[in-house]
C-alpha cells in the first residue's frame, strides 16, 4: 500500500519524454502527412520539426526545475526533530544479561600452529578478453571504412 500513499498525478516528463521520441522517430513522415493533409493552404515551414524538438527538450528541462524547486520547498518546510518521551532502543537489539567476568585464562594457539589467510584476489574490472576482442573490433571496421573510402573515391 505504500504506492498507493503517494500522490498520483499527471507525470509530464514522462509525457514530454515519448513525444520527443515519437518525433525523431516518426517525425519525418508525420510532417510530410500533414503537409499532404493540409495541401497547399498551409505553407510549414522547413525547421518546424527541430524546432519543436527542440522546444519539447527546453520545456522538459523546464518542468523538470519546477518539480526540483518544489520538491526541495516542501522538504525544507518539514525540518522538525522526532519529539517524543519515548526511550531509544538499542542499537544492537535487547541488552544481554551482565555475567560475571571469566577468571579462565584462554589459551591460544602456538604461532606456528596460526593460519594466516590468503592473500586476496583482485579480479580486474574489465576483462582483458572483451578488451582485446573490442580492438580488434574497431580495427577492422576502420579496415572497412578505408575500403570503402578508397573504392568510393574516383
Amino acid at each position: 500500500m505504500q504506492g498507493n500513499d503517494k500522490k498520483r498525478g499527471a507525470n509530464w516528463s514522462s509525457a514530454i519524454g515519448w513525444l520527443i521520441f515519437i518525433l525523431v522517430v516518426a517525425g519525418g513522415p508525420l510532417l510530410n502527412l500533414l503537409r499532404n493533409a493540409l495541401g497547399s493552404a498551409v505553407n510549414l515551414p522547413a525547421n518546424l520539426l527541430p524546432t519543436l524538438i527542440g522546444g519539447l527538450v527546453a520545456l522538459s528541462i523546464l518542468v523538470s526545475a519546477v518539480r526540483s524547486i518544489a520538491g526541495s520547498r516542501r522538504n525544507q518546510s518539514d525540518t522538525r526533530l522526532p519529539t517524543g518521551n519515548a526511550p531509544m532502543p538499542p542499537f544492537a537489539g535487547p541488552a544481554a544479561p551482565r555475567m560475571p567476568p571469566s577468571t579462565v585464562v584462554p589459551q591460544y594457539p602456538a604461532p606456528r600452529d596460526q593460519r594466516l589467510p590468503s592473500a586476496p584476489r583482485f579480479e580486474p574490472v574489465i576483462n582483458p578478453r572483451i578488451v582485446a576482442l573490442g580492438i580488434v573490433g574497431v580495427l577492422l571496421l576502420a579496415g572497412a571504412a578505408l575500403l570503402l573510402v578508397g573504392f568510393g573515391m574516383p
